[in-house]
C-alpha cells in the first residue's frame, strides 16, 4: 500500500515538468517568508464544502515520502506540525510560525481525491558580516536563499515560474553591471550581494524578492543597514606642538599664588621645627647635668 502510494506521488510531480502533460487539477504555488504566516488554499472545492471528506498531506522534496497533516478536516495530533497548522471554514489549510523544513509540496484531497496541488517556497537572509562591519568603508555581504518546493536551494531547471533578485526598496533591481554591487554565487534560489556601504546607506533597506510570470511581485524580505558608527574609526593624531617661542604663558592667579606661598610655608615650618630641636637638646643637656651633682 506504501509503495502505491508513493508511486501516486511521483506521478503527481511529474505534472511539472515540461513534458506537454497537462494537470486537471489546480496547482497553486505559494511563496512566503521565514517565520511568517501563510495560508494554503484548497482551490478545487466546490462551495460551503464538508471538511469532514477533507484531508492533507505533505511531501518534502528530495524524499520519497509523505506524511499526512490533516485527517477528515482535523489536523493529526501526531503530525510535528500540529500546534501551527489549523484547518479554516472553507477547508483551505493556515501554517504559522514557517520554519525550513515547511517548504514543500501539499496536497488538498477530498474522499480519498486529490483536489489542489500547492507548493510552498519560503524565502530568507541572512548576513555573513559582522555589526562593526556596517559602518561607512565597512562591507556588506547578503545571502539570499529561496528554500523551494521541490530543492531548497538549488532549484532544478524546470522551476522557471518564478525569478530572485536583489533590488532597492522601491522594487528596482539592482543591476550586476553597477560597479558598486557585486552579485556571486548567482543560481535561481541562491544569490548573495556584496557592496561596499557608503554614508548615505545607514537604514538603508536591501531587498531581495521573488517575481513570478508577467513579473508580479510574490514576496520580498527587507535588511536593513543600521550603521553602529557614523564614521569610520580613524587614529588619534597627537597636538601639534607650538613653535612660537615669543607667546608668553599665562598662568592662572591661583596657581600663581600657590607656587608663591608653599615656599614661604616650607621655610616657616622649618625655622620653627629648627627652634623646637635646640630647646630639647638645652633641656636634655641641664638634666645631666644635674644629675651629676647629684651624685
Amino acid at each position: 500500500m506504501t509503495t502505491l502510494k508513493d508511486l501516486t506521488r511521483v506521478l503527481l510531480l511529474t505534472c511539472l515538468l515540461p513534458t506537454g502533460v497537462m494537470c486537471k487539477k489546480d496547482s497553486v504555488f505559494v511563496y512566503s517568508r521565514l517565520g511568517g504566516d501563510t495560508l494554503l488554499p484548497c482551490a478545487g472545492l466546490v462551495s460551503n464544502p464538508d471538511c469532514s471528506l477533507v484531508s492533507w498531506t505533505f511531501f518534502k522534496g528530495g524524499q520519497v515520502r509523505f506524511t499526512e497533516e490533516v485527517s477528515r478536516g482535523k489536523v493529526r495530533m501526531d503530525s510535528d506540525k500540529s500546534s501551527r497548522l489549523s484547518v479554516t471554514s472553507n477547508c483551505s489549510l493556515t501554517l504559522r510560525d514557517l520554519r525550513v523544513d515547511d517548504a514543500g509540496s501539499y496536497v488538498c484531497l477530498q474522499d480519498g481525491k486529490s483536489v489542489t496541488d500547492v507548493y510552498l517556497s519560503l524565502l530568507t537572509i541572512t548576513s555573513q558580516s559582522t555589526i562593526t562591519d556596517l559602518q561607512p568603508g565597512g562591507n556588506l555581504a547578503l545571502n539570499c536563499v529561496l528554500f523551494t518546493y521541490y530543492d531548497a536551494g538549488s532549484c532544478r531547471s524546470y522551476s522557471s515560474v518564478f525569478n530572485l533578485s536583489w533590488a532597492a526598496a522601491d522594487g528596482t533591481t539592482l543591476q550586476p553591471e553597477d560597479s558598486r554591487y557585486e552579485l556571486i554565487g548567482r543560481s535561481r534560489c541562491n544569490i548573495t550581494l556584496v557592496t561596499n556601504l557608503q554614508r548615505e546607506d545607514n537604514s538603508r533597506k536591501w531587498r531581495c524578492q521573488v517575481t513570478t510570470e508577467g513579473n508580479i511581485r510574490a514576496v520580498f524580505l527587507d535588511f536593513t543597514s543600521s550603521f553602529l558608527f557614523q564614521d569610520a574609526p580613524t587614529a588619534p593624531t597627537a597636538p601639534t606642538p607650538s613653535t612660537d617661542v615669543t607667546c608668553p604663558v599665562h598662568l592662572p592667579i591661583s596657581r600663581i599664588m600657590l607656587c608663591v606661598a608653599l615656599p614661604i610655608m616650607v621655610i616657616i615650618v622649618g625655622v620653627f621645627t629648627k627652634r623646637g630641636d635646640r630647646r630639647r637638646v638645652k633641656t636634655s643637656a641641664a638634666g645631666i647635668e644635674l644629675q651629676e651633682v647629684n651624685c
